[in-house]
């Protein structure tokens, strides 16, 4: 597999917890030429458990379809969110913001690693990362964000009005200005959970880019998810969006330099609920979730607010990344034909319809952002189409894109240039 378990399998908690199978992450791509030090791939996302719903299962309104992948012959199912967009139909799927406060302390963490990769002296430091501190703080950026607010999209990129996920779903099946809609509503933010990180489970430090950030070990944090979700009862047809302030996750005990994931969605069935076995028979519940940092600019190496096409990761960046790969992969179990891009080597050979990782750090800009720092524009993610995946395998099935291209930002994308061009055709196998 390409993808690499985030620690140790966590075994079914008791109570009111979660069955899911283990977190996982990318592995650590090997570090680059360029004028960046350190790696430039270390911007990463994951998933989180999988579960195929059956007939009747409480969870989010979603659709399947079955396509032939005409490079292989082989039929794949693929499940999305919301209603087939052939038969049209408008579908709003409510969410729940947590924040997730996580507090710091500077106890002799071995930094040496991270000092040597990028080449400057990394410093464990004491910090407290709280997304609702701040004016305004980062929960109330979210929801006046891209990802809730409805925005006009330029028109090289359709020239639709809506929310992200909105519009990147009318995009991507051809129903920009239709009736044809896959909205979020926040309906609570619920209030704040607070961690203090152990000192052999992450640390606090600026980064060699400038800003601070803290990282906490994959494990241990998904660990701490699965309890909270147990303990908040969230029901299974509202989607929890875990935020946290520029707090990161790093692979292995101490291996701070094999980092950092900003974000992961994942799907599980809860137990304790009353729900009796967790099979997905009947009404069983199926939760779909998703963990995002909010980003501070000068996270990660390469970020220009206007000049770096690739490596625009800030503000809503990880929220919009997996808000479009729940949208396409809910329950993360779309298999697809494995495909290789290099312009996203940290996932190696990857046989999982998941959007935005091909196109990690590519980004538009979006006005309305209160941060000067990243100047004032929003960051939201490029996205990959799911016509691009099938090689062409939905066409036949009325579920092309609106102008057949195979990425959000079509030609911007193919604009960049370098290995960016192969999006202009469908994807290459491993």
């Amino acid at each position: 597999m390409s993808r690499k378990l985030l620690g140790a399998a966590v075994a079914a908690l008791v109570g009111s917890a979660l069955a899911m199978v283990p977190f996982a992450s990318v592995a650590t791509a090997s570090a680059k030429g360029g004028a960046a030090p350190g790696p430039a791939s270390d911007a990463r996302f994951g998933t989180a458990g999988s579960v195929t719903p059956t007939y009747g299962a409480r969870t989010i309104p979603h659709w399947s379809f079955t396509y032939t992948d005409p490079t292989n012959g082989v039929k794949y199912t693929a499940t999305m969110v919301g209603s087939d967009p052939r038969k049209g139909g408008s579908t709003t799927v409510k969410t729940e913001i947590i924040p997730l406060e996580f507090t710091f302390v500077a106890a002799g963490q071995d930094m040496s690693a991270v000092s040597k990769l990028y080449g400057y002296d990394a410093k464990a430091q004491d910090w407290d990362a709280d997304p609702t501190t701040g004016s305004p703080n980062d929960v109330a950026k979210t929801l006046s964000s891209p990802i809730f607010a409805a925005n006009t999209y330029p028109g090289d990129l359709g020239g639709d009005t809506g929310q992200y996920g909105d519009v990147f779903m009318r995009a991507q099946f051809g129903k920009i200005g239709s009736g044809y809609h896959v909205k979020l509503a926040n309906t609570t933010v619920l209030p704040k959970q607070r961690f203090a990180v152990p000192a052999s489970q992450g640390v606090a430090y600026q980064r060699v880019s400038g800003a601070v950030a803290g990282i906490v070990e994959g494990q241990w944090f998904s660990t701490k998810l699965q309890q909270l979700m147990g303990s908040l009862q969230i029901d299974p047809t509202t989607v929890p969006i875990f935020l946290t302030h520029n707090v990161l996750l790093f692979d292995g005990h101490d291996n701070y330099t094999n980092c950092c994931t900003l974000g992961y969605h994942g799907a599980a069935m809860p137990l304790g609920h009353g729900a009796g076995q967790a099979n997905g028979q009947g009404n069983n519940p199926v939760q779909t979730f998703i963990y995002a940092a909010y980003t501070t600019p000068n996270t990660y190496t390469g970020f220009s607010p206007t000049t770096s096409p690739t490596r625009g990761i800030a503000d809503i960046h990880g929220l919009s990344h997996e808000v479009a790969e729940w949208l396409d992969d809910p329950f993360v179990d779309n298999a697809v034909q494995p495909w290789l891009t290099p312009t996203a080597p940290q996932y190696g050979c990857t046989g999982v319809l998941e959007t935005g990782d091909p196109v990690v750090g590519v980004w538009f800009p979006l006005a309305g952002n209160p941060d000067s720092a990243a100047n004032n524009v929003w960051h939201p993610e490029d996205e990959v189409n799911a016509n691009w995946f099938a090689r062409n395998g939905t066409t036949p099935l009325g579920l092309s894109s609106w102008d057949g291209r195979y990425t959000f930002m079509g030609p911007r994308t193919i604009g960049i240039g370098g290995a960016y061009t192969g999006f202009a055709s469908v994807a290459k196998g491993c």
